[in-house]
């Protein structure tokens, strides 16, 4: 970093010597003292800013101090206010209404504020008397097996999966911001547009997938069973008693 003082005699030394640098850059180190002056393309851009503009002074004088900063008490005060309103507002979203950059949002609410996303759980609301018919039917199997000798190589355990059709599970949506953890759970429709996955697993392989866009009901599980049977008589060429669990129950 060189003073005015310094700019100046290189603009005229330079000017005098007709640019010629080395020369130039010598004689700043002697006049001034110092083991090694500005080098060539230094001096060359000083004196092209020189005739450009008729000043030498650094553009970066008057910016002492701290560099500015977006993370003022208003911004933090506007940013607290808009998370109060909608917690479950994108940091996007927020940065956009008050103006602000994403990462500058991003560092107010985790520095400032300290607060976090929380992912927002969804599961399948169980009825009581749901969990005592699974109870009783686990209870039941395990005493087939105890007394009857039951193979349970034979049993087939059945997954569905469901894809949505309507947008229903959109994660950037399922985010709570706050200081800490809500353990907020909320209850989804039971029935939405979407298509079913379903296959069958045992000790001896899978079977499928076969799909489904309607609502599953009773009927069109049993369509899928007829499938499950005629493809298990294509691969094993016999018939078999089996059993089925329902979702891995």
């Amino acid at each position: 970093m060189y003073s005015i003082e310094q700019f100046v005699f290189l603009v005229l030394e330079n000017h005098i010597l007709e640019c010629s640098l080395t020369a130039t850059r010598r004689i700043f180190t002697k006049i001034f003292n110092v083991p090694k002056g500005p080098d060539a393309k230094t001096i060359r851009k000083l004196f092209a800013k020189f005739e450009r503009t008729g000043i030498v002074d650094d553009n970066r004088v008057g910016n002492v101090g701290p560099r500015q900063t977006v993370v003022t008490p208003e911004n933090v005060a506007k940013v607290s206010d808009i998370v109060q309103q909608n917690p479950r507002n994108t940091v996007r979203r927020i940065a956009s209404g008050i103006g602000l950059k994403r990462s500058s949002t991003q560092k107010i609410l985790r520095k400032s504020l300290r607060m976090f996303p929380y992912k927002i759980q969804s599961n399948q609301a169980i009825h009581i008397k749901a969990v005592r018919q699974r109870f009783d039917f686990a209870n039941e199997i395990l005493t087939i097996i105890d007394n009857e000798g039951f193979d349970v190589g034979r049993i087939w355990v059945t997954y569905e999966a469901h894809f949505h059709l309507n947008g229903f599970v959109n994660k950037q949506n399922w985010r709570f911001c706050g200081s800490e953890n809500p353990h907020l759970c909320e209850e989804r429709p039971p029935h939405s547009p979407k298509v079913t996955a379903w296959v069958a697993e045992c000790s001896r392989g899978i079977v499928g997938a076969f799909y489904m866009r309607e609502t599953i009901s009773s009927e069109r599980c049993i369509t899928i069973l007829e499938q499950f049977v005629s493809t298990q008589l294509a691969l094993e060429d016999r018939p078999r008693i089996e059993s089925f669990m329902q979702d891995g129950a």
